[in-house]
């Protein structure tokens, strides 16, 4: 069945929704591919359905749609990705509806909410089946997941061992490192001082600055007036009203960085150990920075130069493409062409092309939407002024890739000097970003270990007030409250307090310690 046959529903945490899936989870043929073989109690079933399925608003259970029939039953839970700390990931598991099975159903429904699953900023997709479900495990690979083998999993409630098979599927390309950022330090036109061992000692200088600041690359712009305007192509506004009232062939011409100096600057590079980079602005200068750069950068205004997305597809290397001064359907233009060209590796950087770019123009909600239409990495070149409001608030929404201009200093002659970060400002961004790489965390909600002690001692359970002797009435506000426990043995946790209420002690209990399952008459 294709893909676009089914639509989405979010499950409400009602009586309605709950009892539809619970029928369906104790079909006995359905029974047989849970871990928990048992039936559902509705009771029991209906509290695990409003306590534990909703708990991730941005992972909703859902109902999978056929021409308005609900079909299906989807839910999922967030896990660690294996493909890096920064990659977001979800486990997907699926429930049929009993009465429409071995029709195919399952597998078209997985392959639907992979892109509902991708809105949603997930990266990569998992799922677990009992080695002997073989119908499931046929599903998940017709859906297009890839085996990860057989393991053996523990069931903890019920201390069962099973044999499972795991399956992933990559909702969006990776990209370089996924363990981290990838920070860009751009030096840009930024080393022209006038005189070649004068301009080379200043990208020197700034090549020992970005290293310096721990940022993973420093990049400098490879081109040539001659393929890169036109005849004739006058004055910039932007440039003359930063005081350069100059033909952009004379700006380019002077600004052009020779091609010895690419090797002499890589190897810079590799001494200090940060990555060289280059933007070429030509199919000349894409071939005179190839060998010396393991990873390609195109600029906003080349995106739609086909001859260099090409070089760059061709090249085998990542490629990083700016989008300011985009709109989406030129981005889509691009993304076609450089695939269709053969590259693979893809990063988006959000950018706006002003300099200074004002705080208003910046448009970060960009990114989670440049992820999900094309499935690939995101990033942020960041013309703005302040060293890490713009870097530090895009990391927090999915880049992975940050480009910063930097410079020694803002008064140096230059058309990018005036809007750089000083090196001072630069260390400060790496060393931020690499604080909120740590904050992200893995995206699974769960009781960190720096939290358990407190967690232990002040999370409010079910704790006698009074000594309770068995047989006697639990009474609340008498015998027993909802309390922390501290150094006391916690209780059960508050939810059972309509169990507990008006029930007798199965045993004796001293004031101040926990009332248990299992300590009350049913």
């Amino acid at each position: 069945m294709p893909e676009n046959q089914y639509s989405f529903e979010l499950a409400r945490p009602i009586e309605r929704d709950a009892k539809l899936v619970m029928t369906w989870r104790n079909d006995p043929g359905t029974l047989q591919m849970f871990y928990h073989r048992e039936p559902k109690v509705w009771e029991s079933f209906f509290r695990e359905f409003l306590d534990s399925y909703f708990n991730d608003p941005n992972l909703p259970p859902v109902f999978a749609l056929d021409n308005g029939k609900r079909v299906a039953f989807l839910r999922f839970l967030p896990v660690p990705s294996l493909y890096g700390r920064l990659r977001a990931a979800c486990d997907i598991s699926i429930n049929v509806d009993p009465a429409l099975r071995n029709r195919g159903i399952g597998s078209a429904v997985i392959e639907a909410s992979k892109s509902f699953l991708r809105d949603r900023g997930v990266d990569d997709l998992y799922a677990e089946v009992r080695v002997e479900n073989e119908g499931s495990r046929k599903a998940f690979i017709k859906a297009g997941f890839a085996p990860l083998g057989e393991c053996e999993k523990l069931i903890e409630d019920t201390g069962e061992k099973c044999r499972i098979c795991r399956f992933h599927a990559a909702l969006t390309k990776r990209f370089l490192k996924e363990d981290g950022v990838f920070i860009i330090a751009e030096a840009g036109s930024n080393w022209r001082m006038g005189g070649l061992k004068r301009d080379s000692a200043m990208a020197k200088a700034l090549i020992d600055v970005a290293a310096e600041s721990r940022a993973d690359a420093v990049k400098f712009q490879t081109y040539r007036p001659e393929t890169t305007y036109a005849q004739g192509a006058g004055e910039s506004e932007y440039l003359a009203e930063a005081g350069y009232r100059q033909d952009i062939h004379e700006i380019f011409a002077d600004l052009a960085m020779p091609y010895e100096m690419i090797p002499e600057l890589a190897a810079y590079c590799a001494e200090k150990g940060i990555e060289f980079m280059s933007t070429p602005f030509s199919t000349q200068d894409f071939a005179a920075i190839d060998p010396f750069v393991k990873i390609h950068k195109i600029a906003s205004y080349e995106l739609s130069h086909v001859r260099l997305l090409e070089a760059a597809a061709k090249s085998g290397k990542p490629l990083i493409l700016s989008t300011g001064a985009c709109a989406g359907k030129d981005i889509a233009w691009a993304v076609n062409a450089y695939i269709a060209a053969g590259g693979d590796e893809l990063c988006l950087m959000q950018c706006t092309a002003k300099y200074p770019a004002p705080s208003s123009t910046m448009n970060l909600k960009t990114l989670p939407w440049l992820k999900s239409r094309f499935g690939v990495c995101v990033g942020l070149s960041d013309h703005s002024r302040h060293p890490t409001f713009a870097p530090l608030a895009a990391v927090g929404m999915g880049a992975r890739v940050i480009e910063k201009h930097f410079t020694l200093d803002n008064r140096l002659p230059g058309p990018d000097h005036a809007f750089a970060v000083l090196p001072g400002e630069l260390k400060e961004m790496v060393e931020g970003v690499r604080e909120v790489e740590k904050m992200l965390g893995d995206g699974v909600k769960e009781i960190k270990e720096a939290e358990k002690e407190l967690a232990d001692f002040a999370r409010r359970a079910l704790q006698a007030t009074a000594d309770i002797q068995k047989g006697d009435v639990f009474a609340e506000g008498q015998n027993f409250d909802i309390l922390r426990p501290g150094k006391r043995k916690p209780g059960a946790h508050p939810r059972h307090i309509h169990s507990v209420q008006g029930k007798r002690a199965a045993r004796d209990i001293p004031a101040g310690d926990g009332i248990r399952p299992g300590d009350w008459e049913e």
